[in-house]
């Protein structure tokens, strides 16, 4: 009865019996190693050359008091009213998505172009989603796109947090895949950096007008190959 399920296009509709080998060596093989190993990472923002030079200091993570730190630090220079602050500051999500916003540094595991989708909005306006996600006022929320760069950060983190860690071996997983072979294209994955940001660090800053900031995500460095041979 199962039988036409053996020819194609069918027979990708039958379980995997891969599966279950995979997924235990994924969490019980992979992912202990990780905890023990360092990743690139990227994260992506519009900053000003300030906020630069303090991430490159230290990172800090998210939460609803740096942003306030950070609008303080705006007014003092002039670049946006405290009428304007007070207005980002009580428009933000933080205040009713703190438990699933604060204390985090997001990056993602495969760099993306600058264009893409899920990046783009974070390049166009300062302060991440945690300033003009929620911006009623559409006159500050333009300004927002005025102020600072588009910047693409490299950071090296540490990936002692085990779920980090098990989201990153499907990343590698799928570019080993690549490496021998196989038909895929690793997509990556969101990775928040939380008990390990006291060790991570910007090994690089990619800045729109630069030349590599148009090449990230698009092209390989000198060396490795986005072929899968």
């Amino acid at each position: 009865m199962d039988e036409h399920l053996n020819s194609s296009p069918y027979q990708s509709l039958k379980p995997n019996r891969f599966s279950s080998d995979y997924l235990w060596f994924q969490e019980h093989e992979l992912t202990p190693i990780l905890t023990e190993t360092r990743i690139r990472v990227w994260h992506y923002a519009r900053l000003l050359d300030h906020e630069v030079n303090g991430m490159q200091q230290g990172l800090v993570p998210s939460s609803l008091e740096f942003l306030q730190e950070r609008l303080h630090k705006l007014v003092a220079m002039e670049l946006l009213s405290q009428e304007e602050a007070d207005k980002i500051f009580q428009e933000s999500p933080f205040h009713s998505q703190e438990n699933i916003r604060s204390g985090k540094l997001w990056t993602v595991t495969v760099p993306q172009h600058h264009r893409a989708g899920g990046v783009s909005p974070l390049l166009g306006s300062w302060g991440g989603e945690s300033a003009y996600f929620w911006l009623s006022d559409k006159s500050v929320a333009a300004k927002l796109k005025k102020l600072g760069f588009p910047r693409i950060l490299e950071i090296e983190s540490e990936l002692s947090d085990r779920l980090n860690a098990f989201s990153a071996s499907s990343t590698l997983l799928e570019a080993w895949a690549r490496k021998i072979g196989v038909s895929v294209v690793p997509t990556g994955c969101d990775l928040a950096i939380t008990n390990c940001l006291g060790t991570a660090k910007i090994v690089r800053v990619h800045t729109e007008g630069e030349s590599t900031f148009g090449e990230v995500g698009k092209t390989y460095p000198k060396g490795m190959s986005g072929n899968a041979t």
